[in-house]
C-alpha cells in the first residue's frame, strides 16, 4: 500500500508533540508500505523550501506550496495584530492549493492518505482525497479543527465551545462530516470534545493512545527506575513554559510548601524571554532550578515525581506515557486526557486547577512521604506503573495503528475498537 503521511510542519523544522508522532509513524510503517511524506514550503525558506528531499529515514518529503506571509509552526516570526489577523484569513479561505495537492496524489498514485498536525492544510486534503476517491485516516492531536491556536485557551481561561472568531476561522477546515474518514483520537477526551461540537461524526473514530515511542528511544538505565536520588524531594516539570502550560501555578504551589526545605523544584523547557523572566522572579530565591531546554531523561533521572499542571484541556502530554514507562509518578490536572492516564490506569494523583489549594494539597502529600518511603511504597500509591506498557512494542502500537490504516484502506472496520 502507498501511503501519503501529511503533517504542515516536518524535520528538520522545530518539532512538536504531533510532529515527532509523525516522524516516527512515517519510519515504522516505511518497513511495511512504501511511504512519503507531504508538508508545507514556503519559497525563500532556508529551511523548509518547496521541492522533493530525502529525510535521515530514507523517506521522500515533498513540500507543497504555502501561499501565506510565513508558514506555520511553533517559530513563527514576531508580526503585527494585522499582519497576524491576514495571515490566519488568507488560511482560513485555504492557503493549499487543491489542484496543486490533486495532482500530486495522482501522480504519487497514493492509495491512503494518513494525515497527523494537518489543519492549515485543509480544506485541500477534504476535497483532493474525495474528488480522487482515497480513503482518509486524520490523527488528531489537539483542537486545531475547532480553534486556529488548536488550544481552546484563552488569558481568560479555557473555551467551552468555539468563539465567533475560531468558527469563522475553521469553518472550511472542518467542512468534511466524516463520511468515509477514519478518525484516530490520542485520547477520549479529545474525541468527545469533537463529536460534541459536531465535527466529523460520521467517522470511524478510535482512540490510540500515545505508546508510540521503541523501547530503544528510552534510556535503557531509567527505564523501571526504583529509588530516589536525593536527601530533597525533587518534583520537576518538563515542556513549554507558556500560560496555559499551569508552570505558574506549580510555582506558585511550591513556594506555599509548609517545608520548603526539603523539597526542589527543577523546571526545564523554554519560552518567550519575558515570560521565562517573569517566572523566575516569582521563584525569587527559593531552591527553583530553570534548566532550559535539555534532554527529558536529565529531569527523569533526578525528579521523585514529575507533575504536569496543564490549565488547558490538553488531549495527552507524551510526557505521561514517558514517566511511567521511566517508573517516575506524574501529578496532573482533571483536564483533558490527562485523567485518562494518570487515574484510569493508576500512575499519577490528579488534582482539580479551579479549586484552590488542591495544587498544594498533593504537592504536601507527596512531600509529607518523603523520598525514601515515595519510592517503597511507589507501587501501593501508583499500582498502574509496575509493568506499564509505554513503549510501542509492549502497547502493540504500531500493530494497531497499522490495523487501523489497512481497514480505512478496504473500507472496513478493524475486528476490534481500538
Amino acid at each position: 500500500m502507498k501511503i501519503c503521511i501529511v503533517a504542515q510542519t516536518f524535520a528538520p523544522q522545530e518539532e512538536g508533540g504531533a510532529e515527532i508522532v509523525a516522524r516516527m509513524c512515517a519510519a515504522e510503517l516505511s518497513r511495511y508500505h512504501d511511504v512519503i511524506i507531504l508538508s508545507l514550503g514556503l519559497e525563500g525558506d532556508a529551511v523548509a523550501p518547496p521541492g522533493e528531499s530525502i529525510n535521515s529515514d530514507g523517506i521522500r518529503v515533498i513540500r507543497i506550496n504555502w501561499h501565506n506571509s510565513y508558514l506555520p509552526g511553533p517559530r513563527k516570526p514576531a508580526v503585527g495584530k494585522l499582519t497576524k489577523l491576514a495571515w490566519h484569513i488568507r488560511s482560513a479561505l485555504g492557503a493549499t492549493s487543491t489542484r496543486e495537492m490533486m495532482e500530486l496524489l495522482a501522480r504519487e498514485k497514493v492509495d491512503l492518505v494518513y494525515a497527523h498536525n494537518s489543519a492549515r492544510m485543509q480544506p485541500a486534503i477534504f476535497a483532493a482525497t474525495s474528488a480522487l476517491n482515497i480513503p482518509l485516516c486524520l490523527h488528531l492531536h489537539d483542537y486545531a479543527l475547532l480553534c486556529p491556536k488548536s488550544s481552546m485557551f484563552r488569558s481568560s481561561g479555557n473555551c467551552a465551545k468555539p468563539c465567533l472568531e475560531c468558527r469563522i476561522l475553521t469553518s472550511r477546515i472542518k467542512s468534511s462530516n466524516g463520511d468515509g474518514v477514519t478518525a484516530i483520537s490520542v485520547s477520549d477526551a479529545l474525541r468527545q470534545r469533537y463529536l460534541k461540537n459536531d465535527v466529523l461524526p460520521n467517522a470511524d473514530w478510535h482512540v490510540l493512545l500515545n505508546a508510540n515511542r521503541s523501547e530503544a528511544l528510552f534510556h535503557a538505565p531509567l527505564v523501571g527506575r526504583k529509588s530516589g536520588v536525593s536527601e530533597r524531594f525533587t518534583f520537576g516539570y518538563l515542556g513549554a513554559l507558556a500560560e496555559e502550560k499551569g508552570v505558574e501555578d506549580l510555582i506558585s504551589g511550591f513556594l506555599k510548601l509548609s517545608n520548603p526545605e526539603k523539597a526542589t523544584l527543577l523546571i526545564a523547557g523554554r519560552g518567550r524571554e519575558d515570560y521565562v523572566h517573569h517566572l523566575k522572579s516569582l521563584a525569587g530565591n527559593a531552591p527553583v532550578q530553570f534548566l532550559g531546554f535539555v534532554p527529558p531523561e536529565e529531569v527523569y533521572r533526578l525528579a521523585d515525581v514529575i507533575v504536569v499542571p496543564s490549565r488547558w484541556h490538553e488531549p495527552q502530554s507524551l510526557i505521561l506515557m514517558e514517566a511511567a514507562t521511566y517508573g517516575v509518578p506524574v501529578i496532573g490536572t482533571e483536564r483533558g486526557g490527562t485523567p485518562e492516564i494518570l487515574r484510569d490506569l493508576g500512575t499519577g494523583w490528579c488534582y482539580d486547577p479551579d479549586r484552590e489549594g488542591d495544587l498544594l494539597r498533593v504537592l504536601e502529600k507527596a512531600l509529607a512521604i518523603g523520598v525514601d518511603r515515595w519510592w517503597i511504597e511507589r507501587d501501593t500509591h501508583f499500582p498502574g506503573i509496575e509493568g506499564f506498557k509505554g513503549t510501542s512494542e509492549s502497547s502493540q502500537y504500531y500493530e494497531k495503528l497499522n490495523a487501523i490504516l489497512v481497514a480505512a484502506h478496504s473500507g472496513r472496520r478493524p475486528a476490534s475498537d481500538l
